[in-house]
């Protein structure tokens, strides 16, 4: 099965919506999960409350540190607006692409759902690549 791993600074609301709509579309074909290069405390409320909008609950995700291992075991890296260490950029340096994306701190749930629609067009994007790729 194929690892696609997705990552923002604070592994709390981009890069886990983010794995979250494609774990959903993949229905177990391929596989995402998410980190951060500052993981915060725990998952932004914003984020669990426009996932649930869209049909997906998370249970209990933690925010996790992105490592080289993680970066290893990857088959696509994605970063939503997500600068890495010059160790870990080496690492992901030929499966790595940048998704830029507004950043929603201190703005209302209304900002976080515009993300999450920008988010969902280029995932929906990216499987129907990968599907092309025969990567699945």
């Amino acid at each position: 099965m194929k690892h696609v791993v997705f990552l923002c600074p604070h592994n709390a609301l981009r890069s886990v919506i983010a794995a979250s709509l494609f774990n959903q579309l993949a229905n177990g074909r391929a596989h995402a999960e998410s980190a951060g290069t500052e993981p915060a405390e725990r998952v932004n409320e914003r984020t669990l409350a426009v996932l649930r909008e869209v049909g997906i609950e998370v249970p209990e995700v933690v925010p996790q540190r992105v490592s080289r291992e993680l970066l290893q075991r990857a088959d696509r890296v994605i970063t939503l607006t997500c600068p890495l260490a010059p160790d870990l950029l080496a690492v992901a340096s030929e499966k790595i692409e940048d998704w830029p994306m507004p950043d929603t701190t201190g703005k209302l749930v209304d900002a976080v759902r515009e993300v999450r629609e920008l988010i969902q067009q280029r995932v929906q994007q990216l499987w129907r690549e990968l599907e092309g790729e025969s990567f699945i």
